[in-house]
């Protein structure tokens, strides 16, 4: 007989399931179809994915803590209060009553799905439903979950997603009252491995050179019988680019307008991924950087979501450091945005050096010492509750050191490309880049700081165009056009872009 599993969170019992000897709890909360954040995707490496055996015992990494009989799970709290860009401000639909047939429209994130329920005719926006990317618990970025399905498959992820844009469509349902025989259509707009996976391919080929994706879709097909949807419903896929430039850039780049008359415009997307594009008159160049998930809080030493608990606003005012958290609590870790501000006031005050390095108490200024030290670990670390144990390390700083520099360079690899010096227009998109400080984005030189007065925050773009297709034929048509349009620059293979992401390592003084 199998051994019995209980799950807890908040003090209660959620669900009773069972497992196999030698399972990792890992692997048997999230085949039950609890949460538990696991960035690093069950490497053992971030730390995350913390649970406890009983009420007060000690919490133990459940990755790396496999089942040896009946066992209780407590769980962390859900991320069910996780801040979800799920609007933005591309292209609007029109507006007008709700008279069906209706459909969903979809942003399948790498972090977060959000799916619209929309009346067809009018274009009207009926009900969102949005949550934490069932996939998560096998990695935090699309490298993680590639290097899963290579060494597991592809099936469970697939299962996983599928099933959460079922649950997010019933919710939908719920809200609106609308009959599930009268959704006849379904948009999707994710990354090419979101879009991939959802579409039960293998994305283990764009892992490795040549990165060659299975399909760049663009195409209409059967919703499938495991969507709560009428039986003839059709699910249109947006087009991708490539393997690391999707279908939500291109829907992302369609919302926003982009083929409409104007000067050089850059397109910013900050997620798990950087993906960048650049319009140049009637071409698009585009690129995608391997900036990894520092921005999202994982693999940060007290990184975490922007959930409660979260510090995500910072400042240095009178000498002191002050701070916002999520939910008004003690702060527990710092999620993107306050990663962003911290970082830009230790440069700003001194505790850092234009190389990264971390300075030490007795080199910084007496009012920037005491919230320098070290960590339980013995690392450099500057404090922003002592008491709460909450910092950022040098090897925290160094991590989004990298990140930014290759945000930084993609920006300017395409500006060389596209002989474009003077940038009119800067659209900064996705979820991070809706609640992010701009002016601490290129404080710690992100993107250049002369973009500031032609930045403009437009939310979850990709959503936006997947609105637009739902319901709008010639925007499909629109949206596949702008895809012939772009021309992929390889990264890796750029001279520029090695050049400047050395440059771009450096800090302003």
């Amino acid at each position: 007989m199998e051994p019995k599993v209980r799950l807890f969170r908040d003090g209660r019992m959620v669900k009773e399931t069972t497992g196999k000897i030698g399972e990792t709890l890992l692997e048997i909360v999230t085949s039950a179809g609890e949460f538990l954040d696991a960035p690093c995707g069950g490497l053992g490496k971030c730390g995350k994915c913390l649970v406890r055996l009983s009420p007060d015992g000690d919490e133990v990494k459940a990755c790396q803590t496999k089942l040896e009989g009946d066992t209780d799970i407590y769980l962390p709290s859900e991320m069910d209060d996780m801040k979800i860009a799920d609007t933005g401000e591309g292209a609007k639909h029109n507006s007008g009553g709700f008279t069906g047939p209706y459909g969903i429209a979809v942003d399948i994130g790498t972090t977060t799905v959000v799916a619209h329920l929309t009346d067809l005719p009018t274009g009207t926006r009926i009900a969102t439903a949005s949550g934490v990317n069932a996939q998560r618990p096998f990695g935090a970025d699309v490298i993680s979950r590639i290097q899963y399905c290579a060494e597991n498959g592809h099936e469970k992820l697939t299962r996983a997603i599928r099933g959460q844009l079922a649950d997010l469509i019933r919710e939908d349902i719920k809200k609106s009252g609308v009959s599930k025989d009268d959704i006849k259509y379904i948009s999707i707009a994710g990354n090419t491995i979101m879009e991939h996976l959802y579409a039960d391919m293998s994305p283990v080929g764009m892992g490795v050179v040549p990165f060659k994706p299975v399909s760049l879709f663009g195409d209409e097909g059967p919703a499938g019988e495991d969507m709560p949807v009428a039986q003839d419903a059709v699910c249109y896929m947006a087009p991708c680019v490539s393997s690391y430039v999707g279908g939500d850039i291109t829907a992302g780049m369609m919302a926003c307008d982009l083929e409409e008359d104007m000067g050089p415009t850059l397109y910013l997307d900050i997620g798990t991924n950087g993906e960048i594009a650049l319009k140049n008159g009637d071409k698009y160049f585009v690129c995608a950087t391997a900036a990894g998930p520092a921005f999202e809080g994982a693999e940060i030493s007290h990184g975490m979501a922007a959930i409660s608990g979260a510090v995500n606003h910072a400042r240095w005012e009178n000498g002191k450091l002050q701070y916002d958290v999520i939910g008004d609590v003690a702060p527990v870790g710092l999620c993107g945005s306050g990663l962003l501000d911290v970082l830009a006031l230790m440069l700003d005050i001194g505790a850092v050096d234009e190389t990264g390095r971390m300075l030490t108490p007795r080199e910084a200024e007496p009012d920037v010492a005491p919230y320098l030290g070290t960590d339980e670990n013995g690392k450099p670390a500057f404090f922003i509750n002592r008491e709460a144990g909450v910092c950022i390390t040098g090897e925290d700083v160094r991590k989004l050191q990298l990140a930014k520099a290759a945000i930084a360079a993609g920006i300017q690899t395409l500006m060389y490309h596209a002989e474009v010096k003077e940038i009119e227009c800067f659209l900064l998109c996705g979820g991070f880049g809706s609640f992010m400080d701009k002016r601490s984005a290129a404080r710690i030189g992100l993107f250049p700081m002369s973009l500031l007065p032609v930045t403009k925050t437009m939310g979850n773009t990709a959503g936006e165009g997947a609105a637009l297709t739902v319901w709008s034929a010639a925007a499909r048509e629109k949206l596949n056009r702008l895809r012939d349009k772009c021309e992929y620059i390889e990264l890796s293979d750029s001279f520029h872009f090695n050049e400047q992401f050395v440059e771009q390592m450096m800090f302003e003084e």
